[in-house]
């Protein structure tokens, strides 16, 4: 359960990224107590951050490159 809420967290988070990156924040700060609250199997609480931020940065490449195609 707390995977799945994890995971619906990050997609929120790139949802609010795509109105204003500063809504995506909560989302963020949530994904991040959920990964160390559950049982993510990973190294440290720094690999997280790396992946919730690569995540986000990879959504925000998506838009620069979907909006410069328009």
């Amino acid at each position: 359960m707390t995977s799945t809420l994890f995971i619906v967290s990050l997609i929120l988070a790139a949802v609010m990224i795509t109105i204003h990156p500063a809504l995506c924040i909560p989302f963020v700060i949530a994904a991040y107590l959920l990964a160390g609250k559950g049982n993510m199997h990973m190294d440290s609480n720094a690999s997280i951050i790396l992946g919730i931020i690569g995540f986000i940065l990879l959504l925000v490449l998506f838009v620069i490159v979907n909006d410069a195609l328009k």
